[in-house]
Order: structure tokens, then C-alpha cells, then sequence
């Protein structure tokens, strides 16, 4: 999460409806309640699920990209 947000906490307080402090608590391990922890925890998972999608979709473009830059260099020698 850390690595794939600018704030993640923020991210995960909006998209699990839980408050900054909790989220905070979420991460850093703290007691809170259960369903609390439900909620940031799946609120993770969809984070990171889209977020690999987006890297996934932007790896594909370049490499398609590259493959069309490679073709056209043989080409021309």
C-alpha cells in the first residue's frame, strides 16, 4: 500500500468509510474493531487490485509500443 499510494491512509479512509485515525490504527496494527478492520482491510485489497490493473494496462501499452519501435528499426536496417 505504502509503495503504491502517496497516502494510503487517506485512500483507505475514503474508500472504506472509516475515519484517518482509524485507518492509522489499521496500519499500524492497533486494536480496533472487528468490523473496522474488515472494512480497511478490503478497502485495501481493491486499492491494490486496481492500482496492479492500471501498472498492468501501462506495462502492456509500453511493451506494445517497444515491440512497434523494435519492428520498425528492422525494417529500416
Amino acid at each position: 500500500m505504502m509503495s503504491l499510494f502517496d497516502n494510503p491512509t487517506t485512500e483507505v479512509a475514503n474508500r472504506s468509510g472509516r475515519s484517518q485515525p482509524t485507518v492509522s490504527k489499521f496500519f499500524n496494527e492497533v486494536t480496533i474493531r472487528q468490523k473496522s478492520w474488515m472494512s480497511c482491510y478490503e478497502a485495501c485489497l481493491e486499492l491494490v487490485e486496481e492500482q496492479e490493473a492500471k501498472l498492468k494496462k501501462l506495462y502492456e501499452k509500453s511493451n506494445k509500443l517497444i515491440s512497434k519501435d523494435e519492428s520498425a528499426i528492422k525494417k529500416e536496417q
